[in-house]
């Protein structure tokens, strides 16, 4: 499967990431447990329309970050795509038990005749490069040829004959799904498309006194990016006590928890919580 490009969707005006360690799964032993795991990030961001999942390595990891980045694909790949892009693979055994994220392009089986022109739905195109699956009962034409075997999202020009064009993701609407990539962490922190940096840790600021500021700088942010650690170490002991002088924002979500931990998981539905909360808030104002 090729990798898909970032999508410029937005949340209330902002590209958003969500980076998370390769070491995020390091308390689980079975391939079930990693899997749900990964399915209610998977979840959590659909929900947030978050952008861009972002794996970081760890140098302490077992090097997960293949297997976590093609699950979360596999779960943002609309279902009828999934047999066409994954083979089989024991890694996605239990992929298929999760609940279907069901984003916007993940776009149910219809009658060609109740299709809209102008519509978009997600393909693959078919060996002869002229025609793409789009999960109806006949395939696309499309206008111009592309590269087969691969995963594209079409615009609908016309429904008798089925016919469409390869656009790019951008074209679609405010939120179509998200990418996911892998890359180190000099990239992660370094990367202009997401200014803003938010690392959360239990060392961080209280989020009390962190909230006049983080309002403040959303609202010239165009990209925000919120970085987690794993169950066992910290952004601290991952990056470094400097880590401070490398993002925005080092901020403890829950300085006053009542459990001896916060799962990785967790603190990334309160994260995308908070920062929708923010934005709406720094939003303008309809008339």
């Amino acid at each position: 499967m090729e990798p898909l490009d970032c999508v410029e969707t937005e949340m209330l005006g902002k590209r958003t990431c969500v980076a998370i360690p390769d070491t995020v799964l390091e308390e689980h032993d079975s391939l079930r447990d990693k899997t749900q795991k990964l399915g209610l990030i998977a979840r959590y961001c659909s929900i947030f329309g978050v952008d861009l999942i972002r794996i970081f390595h760890d140098p302490r990891g077992r090097g997960e970050s293949a297997f976590m980045k093609r699950v979360l694909e596999y779960l943002e790949t609309p279902q009828y795509l999934r047999r066409r892009l994954f083979p089989l693979s024991d890694e996605l055994r239990f992929a298929g038990l999760l609940p279907p994220l069901r984003t916007p392009s993940h776009k149910p089986k219809v009658p060609v005749d109740k299709l809209q022109v102008g519509e978009h739905r997600e393909g693959f195109v078919l060996a002869d490069g002229a025609t793409a699956d789009v999960g109806l009962d006949s395939s696309a034409s499309l206008a111009h040829k592309a590269s087969p075997n691969r995963r594209v999202t079409i615009r609908v020009t016309s429904t008798s004959p089925l016919t469409g064009v390869v656009v790019d993701r951008k074209e679609v609407g405010p939120y179509w799904g998200y990418a996911v990539d892998v890359c180190g962490q000099g990239e992660l922190l370094s990367d202009p498309a997401f200014p803003m940096r938010i690392a959360t840790s239990r060392s961080g600021d209280p989020l009390l006194r962190s909230l006049p500021s983080l309002r403040a700088s959303l609202g010239g942010a165009k990209g925000v990016m919120a970085i987690f650690g794993s169950p066992s170490r910290g952004l601290p002991q991952i990056f470094g006590k400097d880590i401070r002088g490398k993002v925005s924002f080092l901020v403890n979500l829950f300085p006053e928890q009542n459990v001896a931990t916060v799962r990785s998981e967790e603190a990334i539905l309160a994260a995308l919580y908070l920062l929708q909360i923010l934005m709406a808030e720094g939003a303008p104002k309809p008339r």
